[in-house]
């Protein structure tokens, strides 16, 4: 069955490849990322030569992330499927990072998660159906030295999931955490239908 899938952080490793992915097994994609341009320019006409859609969103502004959402819907004729995975992540001694450093590591990382949750939640509730998925890490759960500024924001996400597993039970949807320490490249093979958390 064919499902309309909008995936952040489409330029990086993760992102890319399970666009890629999506669509050689017959699925319809939209990824975003901050900007098709610069650093971007390469990858993304990549993604778009093998048919992958793409926006530009930055998960850091509002206007941005809604603005995507509505422009993905629109191009897809619906959403399915939402994978969040735009992430930045640091490492280093702690005490080096300035309170402004972790601050800009969470603005992506959770806000950014709930800027998109609060964008996409509307459309899927309305419908009564949805995937969302998760990039989380090992290091959401346990705490690893010149990691910590990094896995605090991602033990924020696990608990941010968890949060709206409880608080959207009974509106028929799926959701999994992603924890990225494998090859994404055969995504197909690994990929397990979702357990309900709603």
């Amino acid at each position: 069955m064919k499902h309309k899938i909008l995936v952040t952080g489409a330029s990086g490793a993760f992102g890319s490849l399970t666009c890629v992915q999506l669509v050689e097994n017959g699925h319809q994609v939209v990824g975003t990322m901050r900007s098709l341009k610069g650093k971007n320019e390469s990858i993304a006409q990549e993604l778009q030569s093998k048919g992958v859609e793409l926006l530009e969103m930055d998960v850091t502004n509002e206007e941005s992330v809604n603005s995507a959402v509505k422009s993905a819907i629109e191009t897809m004729g619906g959403l399915d499927t939402v994978f969040n995975n735009a992430g930045i992540g640091a490492n280093g001694i702690l005490e080096c990072f300035t309170a402004n450093d972790i601050q800009k590591m969470f603005d992506v990382n959770v806000f950014g998660v709930q800027r998109l949750m609060r964008a996409v939640l509307p459309h899927l509730r309305q419908q009564g159906k949805g995937t969302i998925i998760h990039t989380s890490s090992c290091i959401g759960r346990i705490t690893t030295p010149f990691l910590a500024s990094y896995s605090a924001s991602k033990y924020a996400l696990e608990s941010l999931a968890e949060g709206y597993r409880a608080e959207l039970s009974g509106f028929g949807g799926t959701g999994r955490f992603s924890n990225g320490f494998y090859g994404w490249n055969d995504y197909s093979k690994r990929h397990r239908t979702p357990k309900p958390i709603w």
